[in-house]
């Protein structure tokens, strides 16, 4: 169905951009391995596994919903098929399961299957960059359009990120700009089959992750700017929200085969990002804005400029893109809980407003009419080329920086590992070790180790009582708190009483990133 639409013209520069998109996203992508650094990254491929290794399609787990999942354990087929006829394996049951010792702290056997799951989120994360592609085309009939939006996507520093991790966040914006290309063809054609395509790919986003249910926004909105108000009236937009629904049910079955456990697991991630995340909380609205303009540079700005301008000529096509990110930000704005994962599925709509914004800014400074991608003789003067030419520079310029910089970090060696190495060499075997989150990983078959969320669950005399040898700190948890001092007073009086508690044997902080161990002296 894609590709009826024809390429010509912009073939070469998007098989460029589509390369330069994988190119980033591969770069670091092996990241830790055979540790396991991202806290949620082992307990999505337990579930996904479990699946392939039982059969029980139920992921017993439903803080998100299942399509992700599901999308996971389909890679393990042929991954089982193929190392079956290898030899590796002889039943599902033989493919390891990571190994985590607390959250950010873990193991993988087989490297493997960790390659799988980031590898399935890299093509996911460039099929989206496609796809911004051709509703840029589509949309604004403008190839230009749609070549930079799947630049600024491919390039963009938070979604090169999280195009790197077995996490659900860029299939849900695989889908949600596919939904937002199916809107477009109600908007641009309104035949019944474009309706149900919409629902169900809106249907298939909400079963990504729940807040993705937004994007049925985008529906709403092309269906009423096509059919104006009289659309009330017209079925096919509750085909539309039918069809939604059920696509949502087909990939989160058990939203109706076990409700018990789906919703008390939906309640406990509502209360979770009502109620706060330690180091990510409050003033949501400042932080989401702080954060688009600190990793996407002008980008953020010229998506604002797109869509002030397009409010007010009334630009059906703008209004088509803004309606979900609007809608989106004022509803995660409103939660205590914020982070860029949270924010990834409004980046694409921006990078198309921004896109726009600059094609027409490109166009007035040269004397071009907007739209078309032929050119007129110019009539500005000299220097409005360099303005034009600088603009575009900066605003890819910012945000490759940081997807450069963040690729860096992933493949910089840094405390984590040297202070594991440390651990091994030089600590007794058998010895008693308590670590907390995002600390280096401990062999537990060579110390008797206990993973706590957080070392201040427990006061000082816990640890001497329970005779307990090392403790290992670790910057991912005990620095958010002193980032934030006047917040997290508390916390960080607790933790200062365990660094006065007992005797600092060795602080790292190679690549930037801290871990501390302390010995227990008395028992």
């Amino acid at each position: 169905m894609l590709t009826r639409y024809r390429l010509a013209g912009a073939g070469p520069a998007l098989a460029a951009i589509l390369l330069i998109a994988v190119a980033l996203r591969l770069w670091g992508i092996n990241f830790g391995l055979p540790y396991l650094y991202h806290p949620d990254e082992p307990g999505y491929v337990a579930i996904a596994q479990n699946m392939v290794k039982t059969g029980d399609l139920n992921p017993h787990f439903f803080n998100y919903p299942t399509l992700f999942f599901y999308l996971n354990s389909l890679a393990y087929l042929p991954f089982y098929a193929v190392g079956r006829v290898l030899g590796v394996f002889q039943t599902p049951a033989d493919i390891p399961s990571p190994i985590l010792l607390v959250g950010g702290v873990g193991m993988t056997p087989l490297a493997a299957t960790f390659w799988l799951g980031r590898l399935l989120t890299l093509a996911f994360g460039t099929g989206a960059v496609m796809l911004v592609y051709l509703v840029g085309r589509q949309l604004f009939r403008s190839r230009r359009v749609g070549l930079l939006a799947a630049l600024l996507l491919a390039i963009s520093p938070t979604n090169v990120t999280h195009s790197r991790y077995i996490t659900p966040d860029t299939f849900v914006v695989f889908f949600a700009v596919f939904s937002l290309w199916a809107a477009v063809r109600v908007y641009q054609r309104g035949r019944t089959r474009d309706y149900v395509l919409a629902g169900v790919m809106a249907g298939l986003t909400a079963a990504t992750k729940y807040n993705g249910a937004l994007i049925l926004i985008c529906i709403v909105a092309t269906h009423f700017l096509r059919a104006g108000w009289r659309g009330w009236r017209d079925r096919r937009l509750y085909l539309a929200i039918a069809a939604s629904a059920l696509a949502f049910t087909f990939a989160t079955p058990f939203a109706i085969f076990d409700p018990a456990k789906f919703m008390a697991d939906l309640s406990l991630e509502a209360r979770h990002y009502a109620t706060g995340h330690a180091g990510g909380e409050g003033n949501a609205a400042l932080w989401y804005v702080t954060y688009l303009w600190q990793a996407e540079g002008l980008t953020a700005l010229f998506a604002l400029a797109a869509l002030a301008r397009g409010l007010w000529m009334r630009t059906k096509p703008v209004i088509v893109v803004a309606a979900f990110p609007v809608a989106y930000f004022v509803f995660i704005s409103n939660f205590m809980v914020r982070n860029d994962r949270t924010l990834v599925p409004l980046t694409p709509f921006l990078f198309l407003l921004a896109a726009l914004f600059l094609v027409h800014a490109w166009d007035w400074l040269y004397r071009r009419e907007p739209g078309p991608d032929i050119a007129l003789p110019g009539t500005r003067p000299p220097w409005a080329r360099g303005v034009a030419g600088l603009l575009l520079a900066l605003t890819l310029l910012i945000p490759l920086t940081g997807t450069i910089q963040g690729a860096n970090r992933l493949t910089t060696v840094d405390s984590r590992e040297t202070a594991r190495v440390w651990i091994a060499q030089n600590l007794p075997p058998g010895a008693r070790v308590v670590l907390e989150s995002y600390a280096p990983y401990v062999d537990p078959q060579r110390f008797t180790v206990l993973g706590v969320y957080r070392l201040i669950l427990y006061p000082p005399a816990w640890y001497i009582n329970e005779k307990f040898d090392y403790l290992v700190f670790s910057e991912g948890m005990f620095k958010r708190f002193y980032l934030e001092p006047e917040k997290y007073a508390a916390q960080i009086a607790e933790y200062e009483a365990l660094f006065q508690a007992f005797e600092p044997i060795k602080i790292f902080t190679d690549g930037g990133y801290e871990v501390r161990i302390y010995r227990i002296m008395a028992h």
